[in-house]
Formats: C-alpha cells, sequence, structure tokens
C-alpha cells in the first residue's frame, strides 16, 4: 500500500513590504552547524583556501579551459525534457505551452538552521496581487527552475559543507512538499565555491552521468559532524597510503535534476528571451567563455544575466561585476539587460539606464548593511533591510565583537600584539613611550589594511590612525585607570604588581575599539564587509521568483522574504514586486559585437 500523499497547504498570502524601522532582537539558529564565526578558526581555515586557490590560479590553472558547455539549443532540450516539455521546441516557454517560473537564491548554505527557513520560503506557493489587475489575485507556484547564483556554502564550498548546510536543511523540507514533479536545477559559481576547485559545485550541479552509487554515503537530511576535522585526517590517512580520500559522488537534491556541463550556460527561455550565467571567479572571464557568449550576442535576444558579482555594489560600480558586463560586451546603460546576482548579502533593486539591476543575496549568509551614508548617490528603487535597520544592527557590532559573536581571533591578535610591550616594559628593554608608538604603529597599520588596499580616502587614514593610537596606549590607560581607582599599582614599574589584570582589561578594550573602528568604516561608507561579517545577522532572507511570459515580451517577478526568519511569530513579507520589459539588445551592444569580432580588438583583450 502506497504512502498517502503529504497534504498541500493553501498559497501564502505575504505581508506587506516592511516599513524601514529598527530592530534589534533577532532569533538565532541553535543547531549544528551554526553559523560562520567570521573572526573564528573556521573562517580562518576559509582564508588558507582561498589563498591556496589564489596561489593555483595565478599559475594560471584554470579548469574552465577545459569545460565543454552544451550549446543553448542542447542545454533547453535537456530542461524540457526534464519538465516534461513538448521535444523540439525552441525555448522553454514552447516546449512547456505556458509561462516558465524560476526561483533565484544566491549565498546559500551558512547557519543551518537559517537555511532550512530560507527553504521553506522557497518551496512554499504564494498568492499575490495581479500585476496586470490588482483586483485579481494570482498565484505563485514553485519554479520551474532554482537557480543558485553562487557561493553555495560557507566558509568554503566543500562537498561536506554544501552537504551539512545546503543539502540536509534543503532536504528536511522537500519531505514536507514532495510532490513528484521533477525540476531543473542550475548554478554559477561564486568565489567560495572556487575556493575548494570547484569540486563541491560539481558534485551539486553538473548533468549526472550514468547510475550514480550512493552507498555508503549519509543520508541527504543528516548532518556530518565535525566535518571539516574529520576530512583533514581522512587526507592525512590517504596521503600516507597513496589513496583517494572517499567523497560523495553527487550532491542531490530530491526532485531537482542538474543539466549544465560547465560553470557557465546560456538556456532559451523564451522568443527572443535567453538566460545567460557567467562565471569570473578565476579573477577573469576567461577566453572559451567570451566565445561562447559572443555567437550569443549576434543574435540581439534579451538577456537575463546571472552572475556571482553585482554590477553596481552598495550604490557605487563594483569593479568585479563591472569586468563580467564589459567582457560580455554589454552595456547596462544602454541595453536593456535584467540582472540578476548576489555576492553582496541583501536585497537592492536598481535602475542603469535600461538594465534593472537586482542584487538578491539573501539567501542564507550573514547580512550586509544597506549603505548608511549616501550623500550625492542615487537612491535604489528597492531594498531590504534599508540604511535606519542598518544603522541600527551596525551599532550593535563593537559589542558582539568584544563578546566572541564572531570568534576569538581578534582577541588573540590584541594578546599577541600585547606581548612584547608589556614583556619590554616588565623585564626590561625599550622605554615604555617606544613601546606604545611601535604598538600603536602596527596596529594602526592592520586597521588599514582592512579598510581596503585600494582604498586611498583621507578619511581611511585618520581613522585608522585614532584606532592604532588608541590600542596602542590601552595599556597605560587602563593601568592609570585602576590605579585611580584604588592604588591597586604601587609598584614602580609600568604595570605594577598585577600585570595579567591590565593585560586583559587592555585585550577586552582593545577589542572593543577594533569594532568600533569596523562600525565607523560601515557607517561612513568606507568598508561595507568586514563589520557586518563580524556580526553574522541572521535577518532580512529573500528570494526572487521570477515568471518568464510565454511570449518572451518580458518576466514579472516577486522578492519573498522574512525579517526574522527563525521567528515563528514573523510573517512572509513581499519585499519587492517589478516587472522588466524584454527589448533586446541595443545598437550599442550591436557595435561592440563589431568590435569583439574583430581580429585588432580580440588581440587588445
Amino acid at each position: 500500500m502506497s504512502a498517502p500523499s503529504p497534504v498541500r497547504p493553501p498559497p501564502q498570502k505575504p505581508a506587506p513590504t516592511p516599513p524601514d524601522v529598527p530592530k534589534l532582537l533577532f532569533t538565532r539558529g541553535g543547531r549544528y552547524p551554526h553559523a560562520i564565526a567570521w573572526f573564528g578558526a573556521r573562517s580562518f581555515w576559509g582564508h588558507l583556501w582561498h589563498l591556496a586557490a589564489s596561489v593555483i590560479a595565478t599559475e594560471d590553472i584554470d579548469s574552465r579551459a577545459w569545460m565543454r558547455p552544451s550549446n543553448p539549443d542542447t542545454l533547453t532540450r535537456k530542461a524540457a525534457a526534464v519538465l516534461g516539455g513538448r521535444q523540439g521546441a525552441p525555448t522553454l516557454t514552447e516546449a512547456l505551452e505556458r509561462d516558465v517560473w524560476i526561483d533565484f537564491l544566491a549565498d546559500t548554505g551558512d547557519c543551518v538552521s537559517v537555511s532550512q527557513e530560507v527553504a521553506r520560503l522557497v518551496f512554499t506557493t504564494y498568492e499575490v496581487p495581479d500585476p496586470r489587475d490588482p483586483e485579481k489575485r494570482l498565484t505563485l507556484p514553485r519554479g520551474d527552475v532554482l537557480l543558485f547564483g553562487g557561493d553555495t556554502a560557507y566558509p568554503v564550498a566543500t562537498e561536506l559543507e554544501i552537504h551539512n548546510r545546503v543539502i540536509v536543511p534543503f532536504s528536511r523540507v522537500l519531505e514536507e512538499v514532495r510532490d513528484g514533479k521533477p525540476r531543473v536545477l542550475l548554478g554559477i559559481p561564486g568565489n567560495h565555491d572556487w575556493y575548494a576547485g570547484l569540486d563541491g559545485f560539481g558534485r551539486m550541479f553538473r548533468e549526472r552521468r550514468g547510475t550514480v552509487d550512493l552507498a555508503g554515503t549519509s543520508a541527504p537530511n543528516e548532518v556530518v559532524r565535525f566535518a571539516q576535522i574529520g576530512h583533514f585526517i581522512q587526507w592525512v590517512e590517504a596521503f600516507r597510503i597513496g589513496r583517494y580520500v572517499s567523497k560523495r559522488s553527487t550532491l542531490p537534491l530530491d526532485g531537482y535534476v542538474p543539466v549544465q556541463d560547465a560553470s557557465y550556460f546560456a538556456l532559451r527561455l523564451a522568443p527572443g528571451l535567453d538566460l545567460w550565467g557567467a562565471d569570473r571567479q578565476l579573477r577573469a572571464v576567461d577566453f572559451e567563455q567570451r566565445a561562447f557568449f559572443a555567437s550569443l550576442r549576434q543574435e540581439n535576444h534579451g538577456v537575463v544575466l546571472t552572475m556571482a558579482d553585482p554590477a553596481n555594489a552598495f550604490l557605487e560600480p563594483n569593479p568585479a561585476g563591472q569586468h563580467i558586463v564589459d567582457a560580455l560586451d554589454l552595456r547596462l546603460e544602454d541595453d536593456g539587460v535584467l540582472v540578476l546576482t548576489g555576492d553582496t548579502h541583501h536585497y537592492c533593486r536598481e535602475q542603469i539606464g535600461r538594465t534593472t539591476h537586482v542584487t538578491a543575496g539573501g539567501g542564507g549568509a550573514f547580512l550586509h548593511p544597506a549603505r548608511i551614508m549616501r550623500q550625492g548617490l542615487p537612491a535604489p528603487a528597492a531594498e531590504f533591510p534599508g540604511p535606519k535597520a542598518s544603522l541600527a544592527l551596525a551599532l550593535q557590532i563593537p559589542w558582539q565583537i568584544v563578546h566572541g559573536r564572531s570568534g576569538f581571533l581578534v582577541h588573540a591578535a590584541a594578546a599577541l600584539l600585547y606581548v612584547p610591550a608589556f614583556s619590554a616594559v616588565r623585564w626590561g628593554g625599550a622605554p615604555p613611550m617606544v613601546v606604545m608608538l611601535a604598538t600603536a604603529a602596527l596596529a594602526g597599520f592592520v586597521c588599514r589594511l582592512l579598510a581596503g588596499f585600494r582604498n586611498r580616502s583621507i578619511a581611511v587614514y585618520m581613522l585608522a590612525a585614532v584606532a592604532g593610537l588608541v590600542i596602542g596606549f590601552v595599556p597605560l590607560l587602563a593601568r592609570t585607570a585602576f590605579a585611580a581607582a584604588g592604588g591597586l599599582f604601587d609598584a614602580p614599574h609600568l604595570f605594577g604588581a598585577r600585570p595579567w589584570l591590565v593585560f586583559a582589561v587592555s585585550v577586552y578594550v582593545a577589542t572593543l575599539i577594533f569594532g568600533a573602528y569596523l562600525t565607523a568604516l560601515t557607517v561612513f561608507g568606507i568598508e561595507q564587509h568586514q563589520a557586518f561579517a563580524a556580526l553574522a545577522h541572521p535577518g532580512y532572507k529573500h528570494f526572487v521568483r521570477l515568471r518568464v511570459r510565454r511570449d518572451g515580451s518580458g518576466t514579472d517577478a516577486w522578492v519573498l522574504g522574512k525579517v526574522d526568519p527563525l521567528s515563528a511569530s514573523d510573517p512572509v513579507v513581499l519585499v519587492d514586486q517589478f516587472s522588466w520589459t524584454n527589448e533586446g539588445l541595443s545598437a550599442g551592444a550591436r557595435s561592440a559585437m563589431s568590435a569583439s569580432n574583430d581580429p585588432t580588438e580580440q588581440q587588445r583583450r
């Protein structure tokens, strides 16, 4: 006797877009694996992988050179076959003879609890006002295509981390909503996918070849505890005896079928409308990829472009994303492109000339703020969270860092910074003032580097100098404060009879000052990543549900999310709703096509 089908809940009606108001209390996940502590040991492990990947890339070892992606027509036939569409149809909407639905999310696997709630958002059906007739209601079904926009798991998207932080939480939700309909899985890699050389990415997104043997692997809804430690032990043992480390051959999502052969792709969505997925995560869009998209540009179709780096980030041009656009010979100001991207972990929709640029990096990773100080910058069409909520969260950062929310590497670094000073003063050596100035100089230099090596503004140097001086002279200030509080230090040398108490207080205060420095960088719009990465905030998660119109005339999109995803009382909200009209590539793009086909121009590139 077959098992009864799960009861299908009615479509949810999302609440209106929430106002930009400060919210201070959020629910954090309590299950393993927890959110990455970005100043902790696990994040440091990720930085080592990043270094290794950069060294390999510098040696020009680029796996994309060996990739042979399916041409758009072949990939479309594969996708149509998965969805049960008419074979031989030139586009996906024609194969299905209806609109096509796409779910887009990016920057996913971090805290497993948050990832599971994001999966619940994605695998739910919604009911919203029809954009063409607000008096009518429109049902938004689960997407025919689930599209991941980069950085599948953190801190490094290995097979183990993707399993624990994406496959497990998504599979738990899929067990509840299983409907027996196969769907298409697509993805592009971000930098965290490339840190593992696309090993985990390929096991999840590459088209399956033959029968997959899952014997000996854990179930898709069971977390592997202490994964990286166990992997390292396996690696050492395998290296010793000359064998390979055993891994899952695939990372399957129940009901979703991967169809792509490479880290980049093109798909025929509808008449005159294509979906492009570009990959520049070895620092550049490679020659093979340029050649792949060059032939498509000549067709003058409209483009929905997905990439792992935004062309605009925090309301300003982002060099990494701009490089992708330039490499594809697109002109955002002139071409009517719809851009879907992540990497920046918030929602922001901007109009760049004729292009609609959507940053939707709310798939589960820590939160990035909206631009807080934005004098002279154009206001976005929509954002989530807004500047007021972002400022309220930014002011919490120093206290979260000093109390270990982001790990204890900053505390350890501060302790190491003060060891020479305390040793020199206690056991003789350099004069105290010289030691303090040297400590201040080193602290200021580190603070300056964290603001971004290419940022040469005077504000950066001023903030770094102030932070360095305060950190350098904290021990002296701490000793003076203790002495004033009750004469606890009566010995003639600088730190008195109880130097370790002064040492501990100095480390605490230095860590607090460091957190305040990161907060200042964010508030003044100098550096937007470090502070909120340390905050590891679980809020403001979202994804994009896209309807591709059957005739290829454009798309309609709904952005659905939750302010506090782990709160049982927090409603699903309609973050944004917009429509995009397909106007094809502009004359300027066609001119760029001619230049890209010119041998002299190709040689210059």
